[in-house]
Parts: C-alpha cells; structure tokens; sequence
C-alpha cells in the first residue's frame, strides 16, 4: 500500500493564507453598509496619488467628494 502523499510546507502555507482569506472576506461581506462605503472611500483617498502620478484620471478615478 502506498503512503497518503504529505502535502509540502508550501501547500500547507498556500491552505493556511486561503482559509485566513475565507474568514476575512465573510468578516468583510457582515460589515453594515455604511461600514463598507467608509473603506470604499478611504481606499479611494489612499489610492489616489498613485493614480494621479499615471496621467490624467477619468471622473471615476477620482475620489468622491463627501465633504460639505
């Protein structure tokens, strides 16, 4: 009879990041809708300058205004 075949350590830490990225999506999909379009715009603010060092940006690359 031949052994079960040993995953290795790669497969094992590869299983491990899914499964930790398993719980964080369904953490991130539980959020209250005002929690999630706080990270929306949040993440707009942040990726922005990146954005703006590429060129000229199309109206929806650019971060909302949600400010009064």
């Amino acid at each position: 009879m031949t052994e079960p075949s040993k995953k290795s350590p790669v497969e094992q830490e590869a299983e491990r990041i899914f499964a930790e990225k398993r719980v964080w999506h369904k953490t991130q999909a539980n959020l209250p809708l005002k929690e999630k379009v706080r990270i929306l715009l949040q993440m707009q603010k942040d990726d922005y300058p990146i954005l703006k060092k590429r060129g000229v940006l199309k109206s929806w690359e650019k971060p909302w205004d949600t400010q009064p």
